[in-house]
């Protein structure tokens, strides 16, 4: 393969930008809805005695109670169901409505139906070590880049390519928030763990993609001495294009047979939304973005220079 990817920046650029702003804008107008593990709620535990419904059963037997919506229907074990409902201080008498329902469903062993209340205190607590943990994880990506790349400093720095990775990152991440904050206000999308988990594999993976392009790029300098920076650049996209691409379509495929099998799961169903969204912009950033920026950014350390 031998397609000129710099030819075309400006176009990559544009498209990167307005996906970005849009996304930006999505989560400033409509912001995020948080779900129970973070705003706090209450969790509701049963057990059944046979065979354990589906849980699209379960959401259609209690989507008639009011004030249900948004509640998160969870397998556990064998024969067990958790549903979390964003009531904190959920009454006897909806409590009692929601058992009624569940019971439509199949047979509850007496006496194995329970409540409890997740405070607003565990929800806060979440939302800290939530943060923390998308924050370790940006620096420790950032740390090995700039490791990884210390040798190199011709025409760009370690350093810059740590920056470079750090815009690819908020691109990669940004979207994906924007689209749930978009679904948020259409369907009532909510940020759960699940999501969050997705966000960070976004990172991870997004990067990893990345890296595999500068690293090409980095060995092609130090193999290749009568090619221009532009030429390096777009000869490592070419090299890395396919593996690239390959191994993403191999999880979207992954992810659209789990969001098959369990759309009615509304943890696992926006799971894989942000997750199949979050690897398609990663596609976009590694192998249209990233070496564009950095062949932009080199120019322009030229053209001052020159000055």
């Amino acid at each position: 393969m031998n397609f000129n990817f710099i030819k075309y920046s400006k176009i990559y650029f544009l498209i990167g930008i307005v996906m970005t702003v849009l996304s930006v804008v999505s989560i400033a107008v409509y912001g995020l809805k948080l779900g129970i593990d973070f705003e706090g709620g209450s969790s509701i535990k049963v057990e059944y005695q046979t065979t354990r419904p589906s849980t699209e059963d379960v959401q259609k037997a209690i989507s008639s109670i009011e004030g249900l919506s948004g509640a998160q229907i969870q397998p556990v074990g064998q024969k067990e169901l958790v549903i979390k409902v964003n009531q904190k201080d959920l009454s006897n008498e909806t409590y009692g409505k929601i058992i009624t329902e569940i019971k439509k469903t199949g047979d509850i062993i007496d006496g194995s139906s329970s409540v409890e209340t997740i405070s607003a205190l565990v929800g806060k607590e979440m939302k800290d070590k939530t943060l923390l943990v998308v924050l370790l994880a940006l620096v420790a990506m950032l740390v090995y880049i700039f490791f990884a790349f210390k040798s190199v400093s011709y025409p760009i720095s370690s350093l810059e390519y740590g920056l470079v990775s750090t815009v690819m990152l908020f691109h990669d991440v940004v979207i994906p928030v924007g689209v749930l904050a978009l679904l948020g206000n259409l369907w009532g999308a909510q940020l759960t763990i699940p999501v969050v988990t997705a966000l960070l594999t976004i990172v991870g993976y997004c990067i990893n993609n990345t890296v595999v392009v500068f690293d090409r790029i980095r060995e092609n300098i130090n193999k290749t001495n009568n090619l221009s920076y532009e030429e390096i650049v777009n000869k490592s996209i070419n090299e890395t294009f396919s593996r690239c691409v390959n191994t993403s379509l191999t999880v979207l495929f992954a992810l659209t047979a789990l969001y098959y099998f369990f759309a009615n799961e509304e943890s696992l169903k926006y799971f894989t939304i942000t997750m199949g969204i979050g690897v398609f912009v990663g596609i976009f950033s590694s192998v249209f973005l990233a070496g564009t920026i950095l062949v932009w950014w080199q120019k322009r350390k030229g053209e001052k220079k020159a000055k």
